[in-house]
C-alpha cells in the first residue's frame, strides 16, 4: 500500500484513512485492517456531500505482501497534510443511508440533539441520505 500512495499526487490524512485526491478531480479513500496475520486494505470512493465527506462503496481491496504494520501506516497517514476540505466525513453504509457521522479533526461523534447534527442531518437529505443516530 505505500507503493500506491507514494504514486499518488495529492493524499491527505483524516484519522484512519487516507484520502487521496485524483487528478480528475475525484476523491477515494484508502483504510487498514490488521485482524488476519497479514495487513489488508481497502479502498473505496469518497465523495464530497456539501460539509460532510461520504466515504462509500469498496471498489478494491487486498493484502499487503510487506511487513509493514498498523503502526507503520499510522505513522506514514501522520506524515501526510490534514483532510480540511469538509468538516465531518461519515461511511456510507447504504445508498440512502449513512453512518454516523464525525468530525475531521476529532475523529468525536456528531451527537442526536446537537445544533450540528440537525444541520449536518438537512444537508445530507440533500443528497438523499438519512443519516444514522448513535
Amino acid at each position: 500500500m505505500r507503493e500506491l500512495l507514494a504514486r499518488e499526487k495529492t493524499v491527505y490524512h483524516l484519522q484512519e484513512y487516507a484520502i487521496v485526491e485524483n487528478k480528475d478531480g475525484t476523491y477515494d479513500y484508502v483504510a487498514w485492517d490488521s485482524k488476519s496475520d497479514k495487513l489488508s486494505w481497502i479502498r473505496g470512493e469518497a465523495k464530497i456531500l456539501g460539509d460532510v465527506l461520504g466515504l462509500t462503496s469498496i471498489m478494491s481491496e487486498g493484502k499487503e505482501d510487506s511487513i509493514e504494520t498498523l503502526l507503520e501506516i499510522k505513522y506514514e497517514l501522520s506524515q501526510l497534510p490534514n483532510w480540511d476540505k469538509t468538516k465531518y466525513y461519515c461511511v456510507i453504509t447504504l445508498e440512502r443511508h449513512g453512518g454516523l457521522v464525525k468530525y475531521c479533526d476529532t475523529g468525536e461523534f456528531v451527537k442526536e440533539g446537537e445544533h450540528e447534527y440537525k444541520t449536518v442531518q438537512a444537508e445530507l437529505a440533500v443528497h438523499g441520505i438519512a443519516i444514522l443516530s448513535e
